[in-house]
């Protein structure tokens, strides 16, 4: 395997654990596009948000994604408003990658309380949150990966051996 992956899903989806965990299995390159963001512009997230707002965070998130394309054997974990840009979905489904996808009862239990989180304020604004951009994700994704029930381990797993099988049929 050579390709990048990338990582999508709603916030507390488990991109960053997962993703480390698979690059680690694979000697792959692992990479959180927020702390990438946050390292170039020597501000958090919700700095960037509070100083700048979310379409000027968006616009550098758009960037930084496409400077990461080029990129071989990464698993990159994005943001989960990385698909709010049209052109991050079209970028995001010529790639590998997969949508973490749970039931928003358990991302919220993960988030609720999470200070470090700008867009997080109550657990209706972010069940609307969720459902919008559900359709985004599912367009998003080369494959979609249900959590509910499933380990880290299993996540993982469930990734490679998908990636194992793609790369199979692609050699015919």
């Amino acid at each position: 395997m050579e390709s990048s992956i990338y990582l999508i899903g709603f916030m507390g989806s488990g991109k960053s654990t997962i993703g480390q965990d698979v690059a680690k299995i694979l000697d792959y390159q692992w990479v959180d596009l927020d702390h990438y963001i946050e390292e170039n512009e020597k501000a958090s997230i919700k700095v960037l948000f509070e100083q700048y707002g979310e379409d000027y965070f968006r616009t550098l998130e758009a960037k930084t994604l496409k400077s990461l394309i080029t990129e071989k054997k990464w698993v990159v974990s994005t943001g989960g408003g990385v698909i709010v840009r049209p052109e991050n979905i079209e970028l995001l489904k010529s790639q590998n990658t997969f949508y973490l996808k749970w039931d928003f009862d358990t991302l919220y239990k993960r988030i609720a309380g999470d200070r470090a989180r700008p867009l997080v304020k109550s657990y209706e604004q972010l069940q609307e949150l969720y459902f919008a951009r559900e359709k985004l994700y599912e367009r998003s994704c080369s494959s979609m990966i249900e959590g509910e029930g499933k380990s880290i381990q299993e996540i993982s797993e469930e990734i490679i051996h998908r990636m194992e099988k793609r790369d199979e049929n692609s050699s015919y």
